[in-house]
C-alpha cells in the first residue's frame, strides 16, 4: 500500500471513480479496486456520518418536495418560515461537511499499475483515479 495525500474532496471523487467501474472485469485489477474503495470508504465514514440528515429534516424536505411538485409556493415559502431554524441547522451542518472534504488527508491505497487496466476502461472513468494510477 502507499500513502498518498490529498483534500478529502479529492477522495471522494477517486471514490466515486472507483464505484462506477467495479463492474469491470479483470482479477487484479478488480482486487485493486476492492481494496482502494474499502480504504477510501473507511477514510471518508466520518464525513459520510456528519452528512446525514436529522429524521426531522427529512421529514420537512419529504413535505417541501410535495409542495414544489405542486408548484405551491406560498405553502413552501410557510414551510420555509415554520422551519427556518432546522433549515439553518442543516444549513450548518453542509457547511462543516464542506469544511471537511476541503480538508487535507493521507489515505492508504494500492496503486493501479496501467498494464493492468482493462481495455474497456473508457478514458472518461479513468480520470478521477489518476491519482492512484501508476506507469
Amino acid at each position: 500500500m502507499t500513502q498518498i495525500t490529498g483534500t478529502n474532496q479529492q477522495f471522494l471523487e477517486i471514490l466515486r471513480g472507483l464505484e462506477a467501474i467495479k463492474g469491470v472485469k479483470g482479477k487484479a485489477f478488480g482486487l485493486l479496486v476492492a481494496r482502494n474503495i474499502v480504504s477510501l470508504s473507511e477514510h471518508l465514514k466520518p464525513i459520510e456520518k456528519e452528512a446525514v440528515p436529522t429524521e426531522e429534516f427529512n421529514k420537512v424536505s419529504a413535505i417541501a418536495h410535495q409542495h414544489a411538485e405542486n408548484e405551491d409556493a406560498e405553502a413552501l415559502d410557510a414551510l420555509e418560515a415554520k422551519y427556518k431554524d432546522l433549515i439553518e441547522e442543516r444549513k450548518e451542518q453542509l457547511k462543516k461537511v464542506d469544511e471537511l472534504l476541503a480538508g487535507s488527508a493521507k489515505v492508504k491505497v494500492n496503486l493501479i499499475r496501467e498494464d493492468l487496466v482493462p481495455e474497456e476502461v473508457t478514458a472518461e472513468q479513468l480520470l478521477p483515479l489518476l491519482k492512484i494510477l501508476k506507469d
